[in-house]
């Protein structure tokens, strides 16, 4: 039902950046995280926290649920002095839409042919999360019309979202995804910065099933509005 692709690189041996998908179901949870100041660990223990939390979560659930798993996460970062901060995106994906929830500069952008919906628009860029003073703020959209995109400021500050858009929405979701990554590696081949990113979008079957439904239902309804 979902394609999805991911990948991260960096412009040394470690990245801070981490991206991981979780599935629950019919639902992805995505979750990408670009640890502050040249630290991963804030970007792993986050996502070590929504595993264990989705163990617990019936899916699918409201964005302030995941407003009030980030607070929490939040909380436990400020109380590890090792564990430093980090940018965070959580987006659980279904058929039926996209919920999640936001703090720092990583996005949410829900793209199609004419163009691209910020879902992370309003979001907190500081005080990260991890400071114990962050502020998450949710994002919904009812349907997965597109292909959504979930990735950090690697790839976001260094092209523009022209460029972006263009080969987000490339036949080959898998290709699409490195596509992304070189769009911002410059000709000496390093990576200004550290970049994860995801991709998520109907199968093509799926999609293909979702309109004869639509047809289906414009069929029937021609045939009462004739019956009457």
């Amino acid at each position: 039902m979902l394609e999805i692709a991911h990948a991260v690189d960096s412009y040394h041996s470690r990245s801070e950046d981490r991206v991981e998908i979780i599935h629950r179901g019919q639902c992805a949870v995505i979750v990408v995280a670009d640890g502050v100041g040249g630290r991963a660990e804030a970007a792993e223990f986050v996502i070590h926290e929504v595993k264990v939390a989705l163990a617990k979560l019936t899916l699918p659930c409201e964005p302030v649920d995941w407003c009030s798993l980030l607070c929490d996460i939040d909380g436990a970062l400020a109380d590890d002095a090792q564990a430093g901060e980090t940018t965070i995106v959580i987006a659980a994906v279904s058929a039926n839409g996209i919920n999640g929830a936001s703090v720092g500069d990583s996005v949410a952008w829900l793209i199609t042919s004419g163009g691209y919906d910020d879902l992370t628009e309003r979001q907190e860029r500081k005080p990260f999360l991890g400071s114990g003073a962050a502020w998450p703020v949710a994002f919904q959209t009812r349907k997965l019309e597109g292909t959504l995109l979930v990735a950090t400021d690697g790839l976001t500050k260094f092209t523009s979202p022209e460029s972006i858009c263009a080969v987000a929405c490339e036949a080959e979701i898998e290709a699409a995804v490195h596509h992304l990554i070189e769009l911002v590696r410059p000709p000496s081949g390093k990576l200004p910065d550290d970049i994860a990113v995801a991709l998520c979008r109907l199968s093509i079957n799926h999609q293909e099933s979702q309109g004869e439904q639509k047809g289906l239902a414009r069929v029937s309804n021609l045939f009462r509005k004739f019956k009457q």
